[in-house]
């Protein structure tokens, strides 16, 4: 055989092996329906930051791209036929330096029975059933007839004009995981630094992306453009990250799991984003406190929307360490931030009010990002000083903060 043919040959084995292990239809990824019959398994994955000479075939290649390894695919597969399931998706958290399995249970066999033998596999680092998590958001409010004067009431209570004198965020890096962003919006264009999709395509893509338009129009909206509205931190680098999907067609209310924001948060990680903006919540979650740790040990701040009392949940806003806001007082969080009667962005090119906690944490994010563009030295603690040196409520620390930063742009 010629070495071309040769070389041929193993670029085609390669480009197969690469088409299994890469993940590229989420499609199944959030079939709710069969999550109750789903696992998350983990093992530790020698193959992440490895350099192998002279083999590609089990090497990571380079480039933003996810991929499993030859060897770690062989060894989701082998863990697959021992115990008798499916391999939805797979792809490694480098960050834990593990490889996550999405399995499905066949039915007939007991989840308990199967994830206390995936326990007792030698191979295996941990297992756990998928959980649900839902963003923060209100319904939204009836559009008024003019909507532009005067009514983004958060960026005036909290006086971002004259912080904007000072800072704007530039060059800060804010993951924002969420549903996705409609980049094409008059108010947004140019504004979202990378966007990547870790969750399942909707049926209709029209207003798909409600959720996490209105978020970002809060945290970046293009200011100065004669057009709409103003973000809070226009010109930080924003990383938009689709990790969950609309409970149903044009509706606000969105669906994630643990897969998909696990997937979301490493990848944030991966990509040096200072702060990480989570507006949704849900139950406690092993593998996504591990990274969201992760995140917090190497000094990223990790803001996150508080429900209300008695709505379900509470993670991540639970974790020590990440900022949990709230619109109100009622499920005492660390931040109070304006959450009521939001102005901001939504698909095909609107604006719209929106009421929740998803709305005050950008509030908390944005402000954060304007003193890490004058501090970037500043971490986790550092910047919750600053927002609740007096009280925690963001409206009512304006003057310290804007003393802090002035004197912070002087120096």
């Amino acid at each position: 055989m010629s070495l071309f043919l040769s070389r041929l040959v193993l670029l085609s084995l390669w480009l197969s092996l690469a088409a299994c292990s890469h993940i590229t239809d989420f499609s199944r990824v959030g079939d709710n329906a069969a999550d109750q019959r789903r696992l998350l398994v983990t093992f530790v994955d020698q193959t992440i930051g490895r350099t192998v000479s002279g083999n590609a075939l089990d090497n990571y290649p380079t480039g933003g791209q996810y991929q499993n390894s030859g060897w770690s695919g062989r060894v989701a597969r082998a863990l697959a036929e021992r115990h008798h399931l499916q391999v939805v998706a797979q792809w490694p958290v480098t960050e834990l330096g593990v490889s996550c399995v999405l399995y499905e249970v066949p039915e007939g066999l007991p989840l308990s029975a199967v994830m206390s033998a995936l326990n007792k596999d030698r191979q295996v680092a941990a297992v756990q059933a998928l959980q649900h998590f839902r963003v923060l958001g209100g319904d939204p409010v009836p559009m008024a007839s003019d909507p532009y004067v005067h009514l983004q009431t958060g960026f005036q209570a909290l006086g971002i004009a004259e912080l904007h004198r000072t800072t704007t965020g530039r060059g800060v890096r804010i993951a924002l995981i969420d549903t996705g962003v409609d980049s094409s919006h008059p108010d947004l264009q140019g504004q979202i630094n990378y966007s990547e999709n870790m969750a399942p395509e909707p049926a209709d893509h029209n207003m798909a992306d409600l959720h996490g338009t209105a978020v970002a129009g809060v945290l970046v909206a293009r200011p100065d453009n004669g057009i709409g509205i103003a973000g809070i931190a226009p010109d930080a680098k924003l990383f938009a990250f689709r990790a969950c999907w609309p409970s149903k067609p044009q509706a606000l209310a969105a669906n994630c799991n643990s897969f998909t924001l696990a997937f979301a948060l490493n990848q944030a990680l991966r990509m040096g984003c200072g702060i990480i903006n989570l507006s949704l919540s849900g139950p406690d979650d092993p593998l996504l406190r591990q990274l969201v740790d992760k995140a917090l040990a190497q000094g990223t701040l990790v803001v996150a929307a508080m429900p209300k009392l008695g709505q379900i949940g509470g993670f991540p806003a639970n974790v020590k360490g990440v900022i949990a806001v709230g619109e109100d007082d009622s499920n005492h969080p660390a931040i109070v931030a304006p959450g009521k009667d939001i102005l901001t962005t939504v698909p095909q090119q609107s604006y719209n009010f929106m009421n929740g906690s998803s709305f005050a944490a950008p509030h908390v994010a944005g402000v954060a990002a304007l003193a890490m563009q004058l501090h970037p030295d500043w971490r986790s603690a550092d910047i919750l000083h600053l927002l609740r040196s007096s009280s925690h409520n963001l409206a009512a620390q304006l003057p310290a903060i804007t003393a802090a930063l002035r004197l912070e742009s002087s120096r």
